[in-house]
C-alpha cells in the first residue's frame, strides 16, 4: 500500500469516474434532472461553503487572480507559436487548450490533496475561470462577446456572497450552515460519476492536432503555472493549488464545432464548456 499513497490524491478521483463509466454501461438514464441540481443547488453551496467557511484574504484573492490570468496569458502565447509552427489555426484548438478542466478534475484533486484549505482556493479559481470561459471563451467561440451570460449562472452570486461573508467575517451561524456544507460536498462525487457517465458517450478518436493540444494543454500550462507563480511570489497552499490547476487535462474535446456543442444540451452545466463528445476534429 505504501507504494500507492503519492497516488492517493488521484486513486479517489478515477475510481468515481470510473463508477459512472460503469453504470452508463449498465443503465441509461437522463442526466437533465442531476444537472439541474447542480446548477441550481450543489454548486453554488459548494461554492458558498468553501469560501464563507475557512479564512480567506484579500491577498489570496489578488495572488490567485493574478497568477491565473498570467498563466491564460502565457498558454495563449504558447498556442499562438502553435499555431505559427504548424501553419494551422482554429477555434475549436484554442479553447480547450487554453481552459484547463477546472470543475470536475480541479476541486476534487486538490480537495484530496490539500484538504478544506486547497479545495476553498481550488473553488476560487473555479469561479474565476468559469467567467473567463463565458465572457473570453465565448469571445473566442463566436468572434464577439456576450458579457451578461455569466451572470445567469447562480455560482457567481454564491461566489460574491461568500467572499463577502468572509472577508467582512460574518458568523454564520453552525445550524444554517451545516446544511449547506453538505449539499456542497454532496457535488463532487455527482459531478465525477456524472464526467464517468458522459465518458461512456465517446464516439470516436482521432489524434494529431488533438493529441498536439492536449501535450500543450499539460506540459506547457505547466511550465506557464511555474513561471507565473514565481513572478507573483505565490507561497504555500496558493502556490500548490495553481500549479495543481495547470496539471490538470484540458476539457474532454478538442473540438468545439457546432455539432460537438449541441451534444451538450444545458450550457450551464459545468461540463457545457468541455463539449463531452471526445470527437476531436479540425474545426476552423
Amino acid at each position: 500500500m505504501e507504494l500507492l499513497k503519492p497516488l492517493s490524491p488521484v486513486i479517489p478521483v478515477f475510481l468515481l469516474i470510473a463508477a459512472g463509466f460503469v453504470f452508463a454501461h449498465w443503465k441509461k438514464i437522463s442526466l437533465a434532472a442531476v444537472t439541474e441540481i447542480v446548477v441550481y443547488l450543489g454548486t453554488p453551496s459548494l461554492v458558498f461553503s468553501s469560501l464563507a467557511s475557512k479564512p480567506l484574504f484579500a491577498g489570496d484573492i489578488i495572488e490567485l487572480s493574478a497568477g491565473i490570468l498570467l498563466i491564460f496569458i502565457a498558454v495563449g502565447l504558447l498556442i499562438r507559436l502553435y499555431f505559427l509552427l504548424c501553419s494551422f489555426s482554429s477555434r475549436g484548438f484554442t479553447l480547450p487548450t487554453l481552459f484547463m478542466n477546472a470543475g470536475n478534475m480541479g476541486i476534487p484533486l486538490a480537495l484530496f490533496a490539500f484538504g478544506q484549505e486547497g479545495m476553498q482556493r481550488a473553488t476560487l479559481l473555479y469561479v474565476i475561470i468559469t467567467f473567463l470561459q463565458f465572457s473570453l471563451g465565448i469571445y473566442i467561440l463566436n468572434g464577439r462577446g456576450n458579457w451578461t451570460e455569466i451572470f445567469r449562472l447562480p455560482l457567481i452570486y454564491a461566489a460574491i456572497a461568500g467572499i463577502s461573508f468572509n472577508l467582512v467575517q460574518i458568523k454564520i451561524p453552525e445550524l444554517l450552515l451545516q446544511p449547506v456544507i453538505m449539499l456542497g460536498q454532496a457535488t463532487i462525487p455527482i459531478m465525477l460519476i456524472s464526467l464517468g457517465y458522459r465518458l461512456h458517450e465517446v464516439e470516436s478518436l482521432q489524434l494529431g492536432h488533438a493529441l498536439g493540444g492536449a501535450l500543450l494543454r499539460i506540459f506547457g500550462g505547466f511550465a506557464a503555472a511555474n513561471i507565473a507563480v514565481n513572478l507573483i511570489g505565490a507561497h504555500g497552499v496558493n502556490r500548490q493549488v495553481l500549479l495543481l490547476y495547470e496539471r490538470c487535462p484540458p476539457p474532454w474535446s478538442i473540438s468545439f464545432s457546432p455539432k460537438n456543442i449541441a451534444k451538450i444540451q444545458d450550457w450551464r452545466h459545468p461540463s457545457w464548456f468541455s463539449a463531452l463528445s471526445f470527437r476531436f476534429s479540425r474545426s476552423r
